[in-house]
């Protein structure tokens, strides 16, 4: 308690001191037109950000859109302040949030951003709770608006190598457009040979004895050496109609992940029983192949009415083989798994004008998996799982406020062999917003929802992984509940300085987690509902400073989060974590120096796991134009050792240690490069075609 008040105390402290920086300042005033439904906003523009009671606007320079290769190399160097700093692929809020892409309106993956032509970038929104029914129901949204062009197409090709990391990508696409159809083509390979992608760990047993005493001991695994190979290719394909009042999307598209060798060798010791180390070895493989369409249909009605339907699709084979050995005793595992995914979403929307926006939906889930393992089980899974939800939402603008109340319901069935499950549970979304004088912004966001569980976590299979260890699933298990609650404020005193802080919670109600069930010989992990309560909450604060006429651009960003995790862990844990990010341009060049310190969090709800990442350091120079962008970027120069996390875990009767290798944390050398042809009368820029995503396998882990 006295660390929750000492942090809502800080926040508060913050928040006064930048009002007092921030609400002085004169405003501009400018009607936002960005959405289709016109609304009434008050908001202040400057040269490059302007924010308003429902929408921020950014507005990317062309040295931050010749320096960048893709749409997330371009949102990390505009620093958003709603954005967190990073430098992989996924885009998070300041509070670390989800947050979903779309260009032009329409949703966008992340291979989407990486074939983005990002010289015709021209300005990116971000949204809490949008009423653009566009936008699909998504709670934070970043829009790229792009420039339109009459007619036309072009080329992107985008290739990266990371030496002494042995791995590599390339992409190519093609996009031409006539008239009112657009048609984009992608292709898209990796590989990744890596000889040090491996963990050690040292685990407690406490097991009872038939005596009815209590055995202690420890095993401790240590990697001798290890091999993982790893291919992935994806081809799709995307056709749009567009018209004043339709735009039709469809995606049809493949991806097929090989992992044809993962072996590792070493030791294990058991103390204090045995003096001698005992050798053992794990051949493991894995081949996904997936198939997938996505639709999204928009149709304006007239009257003020629109419908939205969106729905994807996929199919996934998998296929996964493992053989431990420890001394003379062998451990088999083999699964195979065929996995059919639907998700699908449709909205009637109609505007009232001043008196604001109803949406009325109803959003499906289908899943249904065949698994059949073999080895040390033998067991054939059949599951289907279900959820039908309808909902509405109703939002309001009016000058400086914006008001955002969604509620629906859930039925959710399963049905595991003869077992069935099914349960109903309501859902509430609540945001409001408010811009002080266009100049700062706060919101608040409360979000409840209940979880369906994995369906890997259902199945009955008992899976022995070593002569101690098994796992099992649990048929019986029920979506959880779960509440959100966060508070952000943004300032942008002006075109130079841009700040916000945040403060954030995250709670787990009638949870299913890992339960270490011991006998005489081992430990069975199972997962029982309901355990003790999780409970995260994280406070933090996002700085920003242009210098030298915005040639010298220096973020950084501060968190401090808080995790209690209940039975049948037991545990508290702390953290604080900073990230620094700088860059420098200079004609077409620029120089970029990213820091991140080491970063711990929970691995999540159900394993009890804490994890502490590694400190990550880099250092970039590049060089680019409206079509070629040429970089290198050197990781890590001062570090040459592979270990890259820790991640322990307490419970009563099982105790692990883990320490993870691999190559994010080591020094490495990336060399990257795109060039961009054009070809007609330019192009009319949408989102591009990206590797399409099959369902998720059912195989227990």
């Amino acid at each position: 308690m006295k660390y929750l008040l000492t942090q809502i105390a800080l926040l508060l402290f913050v928040c006064i001191a930048s009002l007092s920086v921030c609400l002085p300042l004169d405003a501009q005033v400018k009607t936002n037109d960005s959405l289709s439904i016109q609304l009434k906003e008050v908001v202040v523009e400057a040269d490059q950000q302007n924010i308003s009671a429902s929408v921020s606007t950014y507005f990317p320079t062309s040295k931050q859109k010749n320096a960048s290769q893709s749409g997330i190399d371009l949102l990390n160097r505009m620093a958003i302040p709603q954005l967190a700093l990073g430098a992989g692929t996924k885009i998070n809020t300041v509070s670390n949030k989800s947050v979903a892409m779309f260009i032009d309106w329409l949703p966008a993956s992340t291979d989407d951003l990486k074939n983005m032509r990002t010289t015709d970038v021209k300005k990116v929104e971000y949204y809490d709770y949008p009423s653009d029914p566009r936008f699909l129901g998504n709670a934070h949204v970043v829009n790229f608006v792009m420039k339109r062009y009459e007619y036309g197409g072009y080329l992107k090709a985008l290739g990266s190598e990371r030496f002494i990391a042995n791995d590599g990508q390339l992409n190519l696409f093609g996009k031409f457009q006539s008239k009112r159809f657009t048609f984009d083509l992608g292709l898209g390979a990796s590989y990744s040979k890596s000889t040090h992608d491996f963990a050690e760990s040292l685990e407690t047993y406490r097991l009872p004895q038939n005596d009815g005493s209590e055995k202690t001991f420890r095993r401790t695994e240590s990697v001798i050496a290890a091999d993982r190979h790893n291919r992935l290719l994806w081809p799709t394909m995307k056709v749009v109609y567009n018209t004043d009042k339709i735009t039709i999307s469809n995606i049809v598209g493949a991806a097929f992940d090989h992992t044809p060798i993962n072996n590792t060798t070493g030791t294990v010791g058991i103390y204090p029983d045995n003096i001698d180390l005992i050798s053992f070895d794990k051949n493991e493989a894995m081949r996904q192949n997936s198939l997938s369409y996505s639709g999204n249909w928009n149709f304006i009605l007239g009257k003020r009415n629109t419908i939205n339907f969106y729905s994807v699709y996929s199919y996934t084979h998998s296929r996964q083989s493992n053989l431990y050995r420890e001394g003379t005793a062998e451990f088999p595992n083999y699964a195979e798994d065929d996995s059919h995914s639907v998700r699908a979403r449709l909205q009637f929307n109609h505007s009232f004008g001043n008196y604001g926006n109803l949406k009325i939906f109803c959003q499906g889930l289908f899943y249904r998996a065949s698994t059949r393992y073999s080895g040390t089980t033998d067991m054939y899974d059949r599951l289907t799982t279900y959820r039908i939800g309808p909902g509405l939402g109703y939002s309001f603008s009016k000058n400086k406020y914006y008001i955002y109340l969604g509620v629906g319901y859930n039925y959710d069935h399963s049905k595991y062999e003869q077992t069935i499950e099914h349960s109903t549970q309501p859902w509430a979304d609540a945001s409001v917003q408010y811009s002080f004088n266009g100049k700062n912004h706060i919101s608040a966001e409360f979000h409840y929802m209940t979880s369906v569980p994995l369906s890997s976590y259902r199945s009955e299979a008992v899976v022995q992984s070593n002569p101690l260890m098994s796992y099992t699933g649990n048929p019986a298990l029920k979506p959880y509940k779960s509440f959100d609650y966060g508070i952000t404020y943004t300032c942008i005193p002006n075109n130079s300085i841009s700040f916000s802080v945040y403060a954030t919670a995250w709670s787990v109600r009638d949870r299913y987690a890992f339960v270490y069930t011991p006998s005489s010989t081992g430990i069975l992990r199972t997962i029982e509902q309901p355990m003790g309560g999780f409970t995260s909450l994280t406070t933090g604060a996002y700085g920003l400073v242009r210098l030298l006429q915005n040639r010298l651009q220096i973020a950084g960003q501060i968190a401090m989060p808080f995790c209690h995790n209940g039975e049948p862990f037991n545990s508290d844990h702390v953290d604080v974590n900073y990230s620094l990010q700088a860059y420098w341009y200079f004609g077409g060049w620029n120089i970029g120096a990213q820091y991140f310190s080491d970063k711990s969090a929970p691995g999540s709800e159900i394993n009890g796991l804490w994890t502490k990442r590694r400190e990550t350091y880099y250092l970039s120079i590049g060089w680019g134009n409206s079509s070629w962008n040429v970089s290198a970027l050197i990781a890590n120069p001062f570090t040459w050792s592979w270990k890259n996390s820790n991640n322990e875990m307490y419970s009563r009767y099982f105790d692990r240690k883990q320490s993870g290798y691999g190559v994010d944390s080591h020094c490495y050398i990336k060399l990257g490069a795109t060039y961009v042809f054009g070809f007609g009368k330019h192009v009319k820029q949408n989102n591009e075609a990206s590797r399409q995503r099959g369902a998720g396998s059912a195989i227990l882990e």
